[in-house]
């Protein structure tokens, strides 16, 4: 998993709704590393409909919730082991 993947998965982790998917969020994310988040059921995403139809949603899964709870947002250790993380 690259470094920009776990930045995507804590932004997220720290929003109470699901979020758009805008590429010149995080450098380097792209859908390839959305798929490979998909693939590793840490990620879902919905596509909108309507007005906002080919809007790409994302938001965590349980598994994707669970697995970023460990990274430290401090020194960006996973699992923290710095003693300052979060």
């Amino acid at each position: 998993m690259t470094h920009q993947q776990i930045q995507l998965l804590h932004t997220l982790s720290k929003k109470e709704e699901r979020q758009s998917y805008v590429e010149w969020t995080i450098h380097g994310i792209d859908d390839k590393a959305i798929i490979e988040l998909q693939d590793l059921d840490l990620l879902f995403v919905s596509i909108g409909e309507g007005f906002i139809g080919g809007l790409k949603m994302l938001s965590l899964t349980a598994k994707g919730q669970d697995f970023i709870k460990d990274y430290c947002d401090v020194c960006e250790c996973m699992p923290c082991d710095c003693g300052y993380g979060s």
